[in-house]
């Protein structure tokens, strides 16, 4: 187990298109590049094309840097930023108690104000796709399109959220079930039975118009990564109203290859597949038929992807592992 006192002081790693970032001790970092003033608790990072963002969920402040040149811009958010997006070059931040998803910069929109009536929002996830942003409400169960205020209600206590094309994915522990959205018509196209206890997804390949989009699906009870295939495209399926067709694989079907923890994150990028285990710390890289450990005693954001590396914050210094 990690330590308590280690979890709070955890670094935040991220990837981004010039590379490695880690923000640590009031700094921010590009591996290989500058060095600027960060925030005093480094919560998250959002990662924009040009420019990314620090968060601090305990002070409401963000310091948004310039990838190319390491200069910095620092904004107070609304109460407890957990999540932002970059549209363009505009940072959006979604404040968490205070309910609200803002530009960065952009005041509080005067009572009454149309602004008023569509920027408050209670959620737990803010993802982008295509210029639009989408929020999920854990406590609601409802996703809402930024702008449109277009909505669906699914269910609640989801613990993910992800995009890929026009289709949102949910994933639901307690019913071991993902259900997906359709985010042109916003209706719920369909529900996948993954394993046992899955909490944790990403994208594994295909989405193409002749192949379905690959699941992986992170199941610390099962301690597996479970890998979740279409036999049509998207664009049928949602066509018929629903996802079929589904085969649930396990990556670790013989006990030599299965993970000695219970994984719960897991992360791909290109041909770099990487599963993580909170409880323990413990990264891992693996493919369909074995895994390795990477490290132990990794924080939970203390570790990113990029295209042709791991890289991950330990004692105090960058490690990365091609």
């Amino acid at each position: 187990m990690i330590p308590a006192l280690a979890l709070v002081l955890a670094q935040v790693v991220a990837a981004t298109p010039k590379g490695a970032v880690v923000a640590h001790d009031r700094r921010i970092e590009l591996r290989g590049g500058w060095t600027a003033e960060g925030v005093e608790n480094a919560t998250s990072i959002v990662v924009g094309r040009d420019r990314i963002a620090v968060l601090d969920a305990l002070n409401n402040e963000a310091v948004i840097v310039d990838l190319a040149t390491g200069k910095t811009t620092r904004v107070q958010t609304a109460e407890t930023p957990v999540g932002g997006a970059f549209v363009g070059n505009k940072l959006y931040v979604l404040a968490r108690d205070a309910g609200v998803v803002r530009a960065s910069g952009a005041p509080p929109p005067p009572t009454g104000a149309p602004e008023a009536r569509t920027t408050p929002l209670q959620g737990d996830f803010l993802r982008e796709s295509n210029g639009t942003l989408y929020v999920y409400s854990r406590t609601k169960g409802t996703l809402t399109e930024i702008g449109s205020g277009r909505n669906v209600q699914v269910a609640p206590f989801a613990s993910d959220f992800e995009i890929g094309g026009r289709t949102g994915y949910l994933v639901f522990p307690r019913e071991a079930k993902i259900r997906t959205i359709d985010l042109a018509s916003m209706k719920v196209s369909g529900t996948v039975n993954v394993g046992a206890v899955p909490v944790d997804l990403a994208f594994a390949g295909g989405g193409t118009a002749i192949t379905a989009r690959i699941l992986a699906v992170a199941d610390p009870s099962a301690k597996r990564v479970w890998l979740t295939e279409g036999t049509q495209s998207t664009l049928q399926a949602v066509a018929r109203g629903f996802l079929r067709g589904f085969l649930g694989l396990g990556l670790f079907g013989n006990r030599s290859s299965q993970f000695p923890t219970g994984v719960d994150r897991v992360v791909i990028r290109d041909k770099i597949w990487i599963a993580y285990d909170s409880s323990s710390g413990t990264l891992y890289r693996f493919t369909k038929s074995k895994s390795s450990i990477i490290a132990k005693g990794v924080a939970p954001q203390a570790f990113a992807v990029t295209s042709d590396e791991v890289v991950y914050w330990k004692d105090g210094k960058l490690v990365a592992q091609r």
